[in-house]
C-alpha cells in the first residue's frame, strides 16, 4: 500500500476546505461571474484549487520541521492568505483592463477580504490543525509516510 505524503495530504485537505469555503459564498461569486462572463463553477472552483496548489509548496518538508500544531495554523495561515491573494488578482484580471490591473488590485483585495474572509479563514485553520495534529502524532502511518 503506497503513503500519502504530508504535502499531498495537505494539498487534498486544503482542497477540499477550500472549496466548501467557496461553495458557501455561491451566490455572491455567481453575481461577479455573471458580470464579468465566467463560467460560475471557475470562481466556485479555483479557490479550492489555489489552496491546493499552495498547500503543496507551504508543506514541502514539513514532516522534519513542524513540531506542534501551532506550526502548522500558521502555514494554514500563509496558505490562506495566498488563496487569497491569488484569487483577488485572478478577480482583477478578469474584471477590469490589464493596463488597470494594479489600480484596482487593493479594492479587489479589500472586497474578497470582507466578503470571504471568514468562510476562508476557516477552510484555512481547520485543515492546518488537521495536518499539524497527523504530523504530531505520527500514528497515522495509514495516511502519511514515516
Amino acid at each position: 500500500m503506497k503513503h500519502l505524503s504530508v504535502p499531498l495530504v495537505a494539498a487534498l485537505l486544503f482542497a477540499i476546505g477550500g472549496g466548501l469555503a467557496s461553495a458557501s459564498m455561491q451566490f455572491p461569486l455567481r453575481e461577479f461571474s455573471v458580470e464579468s462572463g465566467v463560467n460560475r463553477w471557475v470562481f466556485v472552483a479555483v479557490p479550492g484549487l489555489f489552496a491546493a496548489l499552495f498547500a503543496l509548496l507551504v508543506y514541502q518538508g514539513a514532516e522534519q520541521r513542524v513540531k506542534t500544531v501551532g506550526q502548522s495554523l500558521s502555514r494554514g495561515l500563509l496558505v490562506a492568505l495566498l488563496t487569497w491573494f491569488g484569487f483577488s488578482a485572478l478577480a482583477t484580471l478578469v474584471w477590469f483592463p490589464v493596463q488597470d490591473f494594479f489600480q484596482w488590485l487593493s479594492t479587489v483585495l479589500l472586497i474578497s477580504g470582507v466578503v470571504g474572509g471568514g468562510p476562508m479563514l476557516l477552510a484555512a485553520l481547520i485543515p492546518g490543525a488537521l495536518v499539524g495534529f497527523m504530523i504530531k502524532q505520527r500514528g497515522a502511518a495509514w495516511v502519511l509516510k514515516t
